[in-house]
């Protein structure tokens, strides 16, 4: 069911950890399933991700998720992460994701949204 790149990062995420000087910090949990996920953002002061961190727990689909999605998001401005479209967000994704999964999936991006609407 699961691929080696998704195990892989399942069993060795880059991003896991918790990060003590960020400046934004969202804690987002899913109301279907219960997964959990803590984001922390350091931007280097231009609305630019300079470095991104997340803790949490979950199923497979929503920490293998929201590794890649902290770790694409550096460099990247937090206004065109917030406007990422939800399918393209879906489809990149290292494998097909079933219609009642994709919720686990969507976890990192939601999370940003909501804790970054302000910003």
């Amino acid at each position: 069911m699961y691929n080696d790149e998704v195990m892989d990062r399942y069993q060795n995420p880059a991003k896991n950890g918790k990060m003590e000087d960020f400046e934004i910090k969202i804690d987002e949990a899913s109301s279907t399933c219960g997964d959990r996920v803590v984001l922390y953002i350091k931007t280097d002061g231009n609305g630019r991700i300079s470095d991104m961190k997340w803790q949490g727990e979950g199923c497979i689909l929503s920490v293998v998720s929201t590794d890649m999605f902290c770790e694409n998001a550096i460099g990247k401005e937090i206004n065109s992460l917030k406007g990422q479209d939800d399918l393209a967000f879906v489809e990149n994704f290292p494998i097909k994701i079933s219609p009642g999964r994709i919720n686990c999936v969507m976890l990192p991006l939601r999370a940003f949204r909501r804790g970054t609407k302000e910003k």
